[in-house]
């Protein structure tokens, strides 16, 4: 099978503070249109998270297939700035284990309302069960669990879009601290940051080539471990493995509201004891 996770975010520098909806610019490279996937399998949307750089929004997720064309998926969020540092804290408006099911080749309409000249950030994941020319190496924490070795943690550096909202450059994820094992799988577990920023992803070849992630808060317990929770509260394959002989071509990429400040982002991964077959095998 095709899996596939997808972190897709959007983006508004200006919000005009209408009651109308804005709609969001999706990040550079990605698109608010399903992929096509296999016949007799589903999508699905989970882990909806956004932040605003000063007031109150509301966001909303919608197309004609999903339950209306008018709100669809509609969020109310807050700015969680800091007030002692400028930081924008995103805020997670799909917790838990719901998910909305989603159709091949469905357009979505993602747009948010609030405060004129606000900028606003959101972000969300597609899960596919069969992709078509894609094949992620996502795992169950059942699998990774009894195979972890060490642990360790290496440290990245990736620099926020030139644009607020946006995803900057890819920052090559052993191009700063080159220590992982020749020829080893190595199973990302989160990520921990030195500031918080709006989402974080990976990409590479063992990913499908498709932006990973998830939200960029402040609170390690959710984000160091956040791909294995994602694994337990959803049942199914969600932790992603790479393969340490690939790691010069996994790139680590933040979205966030501000566009200067380059966050330490330490990788949280597991060394596993046997490489893991392909699980589209």
């Amino acid at each position: 099978m095709g899996l596939a996770l997808e972190t897709i975010v959007g983006y508004h520098g200006n919000l005009t503070g209408s009651t109308t909806s804005d709609a969001l610019t999706v990040g550079t490279g990605q698109t608010f249109t399903i992929r096509a996937f296999a016949d007799g399998t589903s999508a699905y949307l989970e882990d909806v998270f956004a932040a605003d750089d000063d007031s109150i929004f509301q966001l909303s997720i919608k197309s004609p297939r999903m339950h209306d064309n008018v709100k669809g998926m509609l969020f109310a969020g807050t700015n969680l700035s800091s007030a002692v540092e400028q930081v924008f804290l995103p805020q997670w408006l799909m917790p838990g284990d719901t998910i909305q099911r989603l159709y091949s080749t469905d357009v979505l309409s993602v747009t948010a309302n609030g405060t004129a000249a606000d900028v606003v950030c959101a972000a969300f994941n597609v899960r596919y069960e069969n992709l078509g020319g894609v094949a992620a190496r996502l795992y169950s924490w059942d699998q990774i669990k009894p195979l972890i070795v060490n642990k360790v943690g290496i440290l990245t550096a990736p620099v926020p879009g030139g644009t607020a909202g946006n995803w900057g450059a890819g920052y090559v994820l052993n191009s700063g601290d080159n220590r992982l094992h020749a020829d080893t799988d190595y199973a990302i577990l989160g990520y921990t940051l030195t500031r918080t920023v709006v989402a974080v992803a990976f990409n590479g070849i063992d990913l499908g080539n498709l932006m990973v992630g998830g939200p960029g808060g402040p609170d390690s317990s959710v984000t160091g471990n956040w791909f294995v929770e994602a694994s337990v509260k959803y049942g199914i394959p969600h932790i992603p493995v790479i393969q340490s002989n690939n790691a010069g071509g996994v790139t680590v990429q933040i979205a966030d509201l501000l566009t200067s400040g380059t966050p330490n982002c330490t990788v949280q991964l597991a060394q596993l004891s046997q490489k893991l077959p392909n699980p589209a095998g």
